[in-house]
């Protein structure tokens, strides 16, 4: 849920004011970078049925809802959302995800774009320590994402893919701005909950339209 959550939201361009939190992920499964997020869209589709009897509630809503969730089942902070986001009755434009082979460089002219800081961009990766990617316990949102990056670098030379994570996961410890907030979330998982708990709120509301009051 909380992959769904970041490509849906992961849309967003400061330029066009384009994408965002706007529940078009539904209509943009069949794109390379959502391989699997299918089954996400399932479950929540099923609940959304019943939740719509009572009072109707947007995708962008529901999606945003179910990322901040599924932090705080695996251990993570508490993520209060906001409600009132309008869905898109379209995909976004395609190509606005980072790329798996993007280095450091490029990730964070990539988040700039999105008006997210170098530290925005690596304390959101940390989002990387749940859902199977290899650090630590899948089901456990802790700041073993930070720690591992630190335990088993990688050569920056090789163009080989990590053991675990992501080449994007690796290419952050290549980069001087990225490698101190790694080293401070490693050591202080208080200071990686609180950051990612704003970083979250504002990835879910970037480009979202709301509803009037």
């Amino acid at each position: 849920m909380l992959r769904l959550a970041f490509h849906d939201a992961g849309t967003f361009d400061i330029a066009d004011k384009s994408g965002g939190m706007n529940g078009s992920i539904i209509y943009e499964v069949d794109r390379p970078e959502n391989t699997g997020l299918n089954k996400s869209i399932k479950v929540l589709g099923k609940a959304k049925e019943v939740i719509d009897l009572v009072q109707q509630v947007s995708w962008a809503d529901l999606i945003a809802v179910a990322g901040a969730e599924s932090v705080a089942l695996c251990g993570g902070p508490e993520i209060p959302v906001r409600l009132g986001r309008l869905d898109s009755s379209t995909a976004d434009p395609a190509g606005k995800l980072p790329e798996e082979t993007l280095d450091a460089t490029a990730l964070k002219t990539l988040f700039s774009k999105k008006g997210f800081s170098t530290q925005e961009m690596v304390v959101l990766s940390g989002a990387h320590t749940i859902g199977g990617k290899g650090f630590g316990n899948p089901n456990i949102f802790d700041n073993s994402y930070f720690k591992v990056l630190l335990e088993k670098p990688q050569p920056s030379s090789s163009g080989m893919p990590a053991m675990v994570g992501l080449r994007t996961d690796w290419a952050l410890t290549e980069d001087d701005e990225c490698l101190r907030w790694i080293n401070l979330y490693a050591q202080d998982q208080a200071k990686f909950f609180a950051d990612f708990k704003d970083a979250y709120i504002k990835l879910v509301n970037t480009g979202a339209s709301w509803r009037s009051a």
